[in-house]
């Protein structure tokens, strides 16, 4: 009787189990195994990854940046270390403030006579820190002035504010920017970059305010015309110029842009907690794709070109996962979801055309939220403490050193949306980006190529306040597992 039992559990127990295949094949899932010390361990579900490298979709235009605020300048400058971080990321563009309050400050006019429209300048900070971009392959983009209520504070002191329109006078402010264009000039310097004050929206209102608005397009156009007639070659725009309502007042009576310009965050204090999930997808569409109060990318140089007749780079000039600081910032910035948010943005502006994406910011401390709600390392992806970088730096590190201007995007067909794809062809070798957006394991069939494969991942594996990144090399008919939360890119040499 003992022994018939054991034969009814042991038969029923292999039909649950056909029963369950069976199932999980009806309905799409798929189980995969890798080989351990131990012996096979199963992961599902898989998820199949082909790569047709005859197929190219695209042409990559994307380099890499990030700002240096507050007082990060002054340790770009100080510390070999940082700058050796910066170049070994190969990071293109560098976007600084001139306002900023900090001891010593950037700001190259130490007085603005307002009778005389003229200035005392002490240029020495500002031209040891272009000597230092230059000197890691770089260049500035500097952002002139801030556009805020409470502009005095972000304008050279002695500038005279408008009573009418709380902003400088025109002629004032297009003699001032049209300094930095001189002063550059005569040292030979390619500085070509310019933004003419930071987040005008705060002045003229989200949702445009048109006369204050048309206040600003006025001094605006001062100052663009003055720095082109000194150097016509300067690249200038402003950071809201993809607004809706400002696009449009723009084309109708703003003087040429150069590049269309947003900043890009994804979670905002004025929001209840948002989730994982949440902030992942907004990564892939805010901002890219046209919203409630913003023009997306090809909409936005759509109407450019039929307004203007040509066609606008786009920089995404100031970008993070969140930009809250008050009561501190989002502690998962620079954890792995603040990678994986920092991958998608990087593989959306790759597939939308951008020339930059610059990451807000570079370094910050790690004892910087340590007495607030959150407990939020700041915003850098190097912890300015050690020197030591963060997740989101190795994102940047890693696409950084695979990926050039000019570069073949090549058709990658994934079977699962729990993880993104991105194929292309730098220096003879196959580069797939693998961006894992779910916190669980998730195992990776490659198809459509052979060979040994480099592998370089980052995951939760190892703890995030001492992140490291992991190296292995396995056959492409071998399965690779992500352990949720991943950014991997998968490297093959091509025959020639």
């Amino acid at each position: 009787m003992l022994h018939y039992h054991k034969k009814v559990v042991w038969t029923t127990f292999l039909l649950i189990i056909l029963a369950f295949s069976v199932a999980s094949a009806s309905f799409g899932f798929q189980s995969s195994s890798a080989i351990s010390s131990s012996g096979t361990i199963s992961y599902w579900p898989r998820v199949d990854i082909t790569v047709d490298i005859s197929k190219v979709i695209g042409v990559n235009n994307l380099s890499l940046g990030f700002q240096l605020d507050h007082s990060s300048w002054i340790g770009f400058i100080n510390y070999p270390q940082r700058r050796q971080l910066a170049q070994d990321g190969g990071f293109k563009l560098i976007r600084v403030f001139d306002f900023r309050p900090t001891n010593p400050r950037l700001m190259p006019c130490t007085y603005w006579n307002e009778s005389t429209k003229t200035g005392t300048w002490d240029w020495a900070n500002v031209d040891t820190l272009v000597q230092k971009i230059f000197e890691i392959g770089a260049e500035p983009l500097f952002c002139l002035g801030y556009a805020r209520p409470n502009i005095q504070n972000y304008i050279p002191p002695g500038m005279a504010v408008n009573p009418n329109t709380q902003l400088p006078y025109p002629d004032s402010y297009a003699a001032y920017a049209a300094e930095w264009v001189k002063h550059f000039k005569e040292l030979d310097l390619h500085v070509c970059y310019y933004q003419i004050m930071n987040e005008p929206a705060t002045y003229f209102g989200w949702a445009p305010n048109q006369t204050k608005l048309s206040y600003y397009v006025e001094v605006w156009n001062a100052a663009a015309r003055a720095m082109r007639a000194i150097n016509p070659n300067v690249r200038l725009s402003q950071d809201c110029v993809t607004r809706k309502g400002v696009l449009e007042y723009w084309i109708q009576y703003g003087d040429d842009i150069d590049f269309l310009d947003f900043h890009k965050y994804d979670h905002y204090g004025s929001e209840t907690w948002v989730d994982d999930v949440v902030v992942l997808a907004r990564a892939e569409t805010r901002y890219f794709e046209t919203g409630s109060t913003a023009w997306g990318v090809e909409d936005a140089r759509r109407m450019w070109y039929n307004a203007r007749g040509k066609w606008l780079p786009v920089i995404n000039s100031e970008s993070n996962l969140n930009p809250t600081w008050e009561k501190g910032t989002d502690p998962r910035i620079q954890q792995m979801l603040g990678a994986v948010w920092t991958t998608l943005v990087l593989r959306t502006g790759i597939l939308k055309g951008l020339s930059y994406n610059v990451y807000f910011e570079f370094s910050s401390s790690a004892s910087y939220g340590k007495t607030t709600e959150t407990g939020g390392y700041g915003f850098g992806m190097v912890n300015s403490d050690n020197n030591k970088p963060w997740y989101p730096y190795y994102v940047h590190y890693m696409i950084g050193n695979s990926l050039s201007v000019g570069d073949l995007i090549v058709e990658t067909i994934c079977s699962s949306d729990d993880v993104r794809t991105l194929s292309w062809i730098h220096n003879q070798i196959l580069n797939i980006l693998a961006i894992c957006k779910v916190d669980e394991p998730r195992t990776l069939s490659l198809h459509g190529f052979e060979g040994q494969l480099n592998i370089s991942k980052i995951d939760n594996t190892i703890s995030w306040e001492n992140p490291s990144v992991q190296n292995q090399i396995m056959n492409a008919s071998e399965s690779l597992v992500l352990n949720g939360y991943t950014v991997a890119l998968i490297q093959l040499r091509l025959n020639v």
